[in-house]
Formats: structure tokens, C-alpha cells, sequence
């Protein structure tokens, strides 16, 4: 690796300092800065068969594992939304998972956001810094956890894991329910670094289903050691000096339906290596739909397909190659502060390439049962019993029986504040 980019490769934790230090050098002199927090404490008992989670360097499809059972911190985090001009906020979220991260506080996202006044039936969003990308239905609440579940669904679980975008957002809307129609539509595009090793989670483990996201700085163990790097899979490095980019449409009949697709493509060169972490080429498609009734009932329905690859090729499409595709199908019906949700999971990975090296295949179905209730405007109670069976075919480079299955029960106490 040269000077060059290992300096490239370090600007990443000053250049995400720059919003707070915007915010820093504005309050004096900005009459109109608002300060908003949001905070929230997840007490959890877990009761689990999982044998070691991939959060203790295991193959474990779940967060908790029998080593990690009884009462945990489920979650620590802080919202925090600054107004710093009329149009532009600055939103920082920080968390606090109790297990043995890097940092034991950390950042998920950090970002500036523009929205300016609507003008000619057009409405603006540009963020700048590192945010998640506009791919989730069901991760709509607070520090970016489901409304619906304690855990996420696969495809939002690997969001959380491998991506963030670390770059500029750009979202322009065409607000035709202003305008005498029934339906807005956004067009979305995005261009990002510092994701080049996204991809190496699913390509290890697979897909898996938990709460647990990925901090900027943060790091997660590493299922198969072996090999030169770090102990543990950092997410959020700038290796080949290529932007990734990702484009999308949503159509919505506000307050009804909301209908998404989006291409993700980071632009990784699956041949570059920094001396610790390769550069990984990944590339997915996504489709979801929430419909909402009246009658306070949600359904939503995701799909992902793409794949990833590493090593040098002749066609650098990547030495090893995986296939993943996922889809859920979620029902969820609020009581007044009653909430109950199913969920319906499928998960599938799959070598493409190099299968003789690094035999990936996964088909495991999911199945989520979710009871949310409020108690009050500061205290929520959730329960969630999750079941995983299947096949995981890494499992057996482990010494361990392919056929898996995975049963967690959680009951968590939150106080927000």
C-alpha cells in the first residue's frame, strides 16, 4: 500500500468530524440553532440455543448466543438533530451495544442535511456525510431500529452490518399530491467511499437476523482468522480509490403506499488490497412495498438479489464469487399501544465462483413473532420470539453439522428520554 492511499485510507474519521465541528464554530452566531435529542435505554433477557454468534467469532446467525444469555444491554443510543440554519440540520447518532467492539461508544451516522423550501412542485433533500441508504420500509423509528420488531429482517440486518453510505445523497421530489394528483414521485442518486470492504460479512457468514449495527469505527471478529489483517472486519475503508454509486425511484401515495427500487453498485476492484482488508466488488438490486389501511394494519414486502466478489480475474468480476437474494414479507396490526407483527424470512447464498476454495451456500427460513407495547411516552416493552432453520454449508469447515436451527426469545424493557 502506498503513502498515498494509507493517507487517503485515514481521512475518513476527520472528515466525518466535520459536521460537529460545523456545528461547534455556528452555535455562537446562529440565532435560529435547535437542539433536539433522543435517547433510549434497552435492558434485554435473552434466553437462546444459538452455539457461538458471529458476534463471538462464530457462525451463529443471531446476535446472542448460549455464552451470552440471561439479562443484556440490548442498546444505548443517542439522536441528536441540531437545526443550524433554516434548511440545514445536522443529525449524529451515537451507540452502545455492551459487547466487545473496538470503541465502547461509537458512531452509526453522522450527516449534514439541505432540504430547502418546496418551489415549482419540487421538493429537495441533499445529505452529506455517512447515513444509511433509503432501502429500508421497516426501519422507520428512532437510531434507525425497527418499528415493528426487536430484530430487523435479513436484508436490513445486512444493511446495518456492511453499509453506509459515506458521501453525497441527493433526492429530488416531485410533489404531485400538492398538485391536484394522488401520487409523489422521488428520484434518488448517490455517490459514496470508504465501503470497499462490503461484502466480506455474506460472503463469510451469510445472511443473518439481529439488531446489532455496525459502528463507523467499530469492528466485527473474524469467522475464519487465518491469513494476514486485523483480528477483526473493519467496514468502512477506502481501498482502490474507485466512488461507489447507488440510484433509486419511489413512488408513494402518501400516508397508503410507498413503492421502492434502487441499484447498488460500490465499484469495488476486487484485485486491491491495503495490507489488512481487500476491496471487495458488490453489487445488489432491492425492491420493497409498504401498504398501509386505515384500520392501523402494515404490510411490507422486500426483496434483495446482487452479489460480491474478491481476488484478482481476468474479467474482475473477483477470484471467489458469491450470489445472495433475500426477501420478507411482514404483517404488523397496532392496538392502540398494542402492536403485534409476523414476519416471514427467506435467506439464500450461493458460490458462483471458486466454490472448490470457499463452499458458501445458505437456504434458511425465517420466521419472527413481535409484541410492542407502550407504556407510556418514555417506557416500551418488546417481546420477540425468532426461529432460523435451514442450511449454512460454512458450518461444516467448523467441524459442525450443516443443518441449523436457531431459536431466540427476548424480552426487552426501553426508557426513552
Amino acid at each position: 500500500m502506498t503513502t498515498d492511499r494509507a493517507a487517503f485510507d485515514r481521512q475518513l474519521p476527520s472528515w466525518l468530524a466535520a459536521p460537529v465541528l460545523i456545528l461547534v464554530a455556528s452555535v455562537p452566531y446562529a440565532q435560529e440553532v435547535k437542539h433536539e435529542f433522543h435517547a433510549q435505554i434497552d435492558l434485554r433477557w435473552v434466553a437462546t440455543d444459538v452455539e457461538r454468534s458471529f458476534t463471538d467469532g462464530g457462525l451463529g446467525l443471531g446476535r446472542f448466543d448460549e455464552g451470552h444469555q440471561d439479562l443484556q444491554l440490548g442498546r444505548a443510543f443517542l439522536d441528536y438533530r441540531g437545526r443550524l440554519a433554516e434548511t440545514i440540520d445536522l443529525q449524529v447518532t451515537l451507540d452502545a451495544y455492551g459487547d466487545a467492539d473496538k470503541n465502547p461508544i461509537d458512531v452509526s451516522e453522522a450527516f449534514l442535511e439541505w432540504r430547502p423550501y418546496p418551489a415549482a412542485g419540487w421538493r429537495w433533500r441533499t445529505r452529506l456525510g455517512a447515513f444509511y441508504p433509503p432501502i429500508s420500509l421497516e426501519n422507520r423509528g428512532p437510531g434507525w431500529q425497527s418499528a415493528y420488531s426487536i430484530s430487523s429482517s435479513a436484508i436490513n440486518t445486512w444493511i446495518a452490518e456492511e453499509i453506509r453510505t459515506i458521501g453525497a445523497e441527493v433526492n429530488a421530489t416531485w410533489l404531485g399530491s400538492r398538485l391536484g394528483k394522488t401520487v409523489d414521485v422521488s428520484l434518488i442518486a448517490a455517490v459514496y467511499g470508504w465501503n470497499d470492504p462490503m461484502g466480506v460479512v455474506i460472503f463469510e457468514r451469510s445472511w443473518a437476523i439481529h439488531d446489532r449495527q455496525t459502528a463507523l469505527f467499530g469492528h466485527l471478529p473474524k469467522m475464519f482468522p487465518q491469513g494476514s489483517g486485523r483480528a477483526g472486519l473493519e467496514l468502512f475503508h477506502e481501498i482502490d480509490d474507485r466512488a461507489g454509486y447507488y440510484a433509486g425511484v419511489q413512488i408513494s401515495w402518501p400516508e397508503r403506499v410507498v413503492l421502492r427500487a434502487l441499484h447498488y453498485d460500490n465499484r469495488g476492484d476486487p484485485a486491491a488490497f491495503n495490507g489488512y482488508e481487500s476491496a471487495w466488488l458488490s453489487r445488489f438490486d432491492s425492491a420493497g412495498l409498504r401498504v398501509e389501511w386505515p384500520s392501523d394494519w402494515t404490510l411490507i414486502l422486500q426483496w434483495m438479489g446482487g452479489d460480491t466478489g474478491v481476488g484478482p480475474s481476468d474479467d474482475g468480476r473477483g477470484l471467489l464469487i458469491v450470489d445472495y437474494d433475500s426477501y420478507f414479507a411482514l404483517l404488523s396490526r397496532a392496538f392502540g399501544a398494542h402492536r403485534l407483527t409476523l414476519r416471514f424470512d427467506d435467506l439464500a447464498t450461493e458460490s458462483s465462483r471458486g466454490a472448490q476454495f470457499f463452499n458458501n451456500y445458505q437456504d434458511v427460513d425465517g420466521w419472527t413473532l413481535a409484541y410492542l407495547f407502550e407504556l407510556d411516552d418514555h417506557w416500551q416493552l418488546a417481546a420477540e420470539a425468532l426461529q432460523l432453520r435451514g442450511e449454512l454449508a460454512q458450518r461444516s469447515r467448523m467441524g459442525l453439522d450443516p443443518q441449523l436451527r436457531e431459536r431466540t426469545f427476548q424480552l426487552a424493557i426501553r426508557y426513552a428520554f
